[in-house]
């Protein structure tokens, strides 16, 4: 493995004169070199997102009607064979949407399951012993950025899927690439800028990053880190997460919103412990996140012979690794990250992290 080091250019001052004529605010001098790592209250004031408009904006926004607009009351052929369009439905208890299987999804969801399994295997390329190889970081380095990164996300209110998908490349990228520390959180952060462009509608721009990381880096320094990235990751972008795969099972085995956040809670301290999960596949531990939620929340059988068939892995094989999650969860109050404990603690997710685990006493356990 070869330690890499972006050399320091001027090309950063041009872009900095051209900032300053179009008028773009500059940080004063007193807030550059910041510590690496620090609260993002400090400057979360300087990130410049885009702005909705108001009501008076979008009514003046909208076309006067026309002759044409009739023609599209007339019906659609295809309307009366299939439906494309998702169905949506608003959870009264919260805010967010979700989105009910269609029923072209439902006759395709095991092709879906297949395929995913699939790609899971053709990307899983994260060595889990790639920790040994980096000489200049270790595994609570690695758990201080992602406690970082959740926290980047929740301030931005970037989707789950980003953050699953963004620890996904960075540890893809560490199993290939050795990192000195100081170039760490730049890592990071470009893991999950590409990751937002995957996933968002307006995603943090590299200006934004920038001030995210204390000033410690430039723009561009993050534009280089993101090439690099990319052809490391041979631009397969699209890996299948944990997160994927608990909402697949979660939908077509109708599990209740309660039992879904609690696997999506158990699933990302999960992503704390690289050492202890890196060598199993997502679609395991998703399922060992939702036997693991089941059995907390007193549900009759905690895997189901229908979630075993479709998901393909029996109780047996799921024991050891539930046993493991089992202690993770009963160790978060005590860790020293606490962003996803107190993300899981709001009504958002129906304050699950605020359970506590139960006696773990599975039936076949034994190997």
């Amino acid at each position: 493995m070869t330690t890499f080091h972006i050399h320091e250019d001027f090309s950063y001052l041009v872009e900095n004169v051209q900032l300053k004529q179009k008028t773009v605010k500059v940080l004063p001098d007193n807030k550059k070199h910041r510590t690496v790592l620090q609260p993002l209250s400090n400057y979360q004031q300087n990130a410049k997102r885009p702005k909705t408009g108001t009501g008076e904006e979008n009514t003046a926004a909208i076309p006067k009607k026309t002759k044409n607009d009739d023609l599209e009351k007339l019906p659609n052929p295809l309307s009366d064979i299939v439906s494309f369009k998702p169905v949506f439905k608003k959870n009264a208890s919260n805010s967010m949407w979700l989105i009910a299987t269609s029923s072209i999804e439902k006759e395709y969801e095991d092709e879906i399951w297949t395929y995913l399994t699939f790609l899971e295997k053709k990307l899983h390329k994260i060595k889990p012993s790639y920790m040994t190889k980096q000489i200049y970081l270790n595994w609570q380095m690695r758990s201080v950025l992602i406690d970082w990164l959740i926290n980047v996300a929740e301030e931005y209110q970037l989707s789950n899927y980003t953050v699953h998908l963004s620890i996904n490349y960075l540890d893809r990228f560490l199993s290939n690439i050795s990192v000195i520390k100081e170039k760490f959180q730049l890592v990071g952060a470009t893991a999950m800028m590409i990751a937002g462009k995957m996933e968002e509608v307006y995603p943090p721009d590299t200006r934004e990053w920038a001030f995210l990381t204390g000033d410690a880096f430039t723009v561009r320094q993050i534009i280089k880190m993101e090439q690099l990235m990319l052809k490391i990751l041979k631009f397969d972008m699209h890996a299948p997460t944990i997160l994927d795969f608990i909402k697949h099972l979660c939908a077509k085995h109708k599990q209740d919103n309660t039992t879904m956040y609690l696997a999506m809670y158990l699933s990302e301290l999960v992503l704390l412990e690289g050492e202890d999960y890196l060598q199993q596949f997502p679609s395991k531990l998703a399922s060992a996140s939702l036997v693991l939620a089941r059995h907390t929340l007193f549900k009759p059988e905690p895997w189901t012979k229908n979630m075993e068939e479709s998901a393909g892995y029996s109780l047996k094989q799921l024991s050891p690794v539930v046993q493991k999650q089992q202690k993770t969860f009963r160790s978060s109050p005590f860790k020293e990250q606490q962003t996803i404990q107190k993300k899981y603690a709001s009504d958002k997710y129906q304050r699950v992290a605020l359970l506590k685990p139960r006696i773990l006493l599975l039936e076949e356990d034994e190997e």
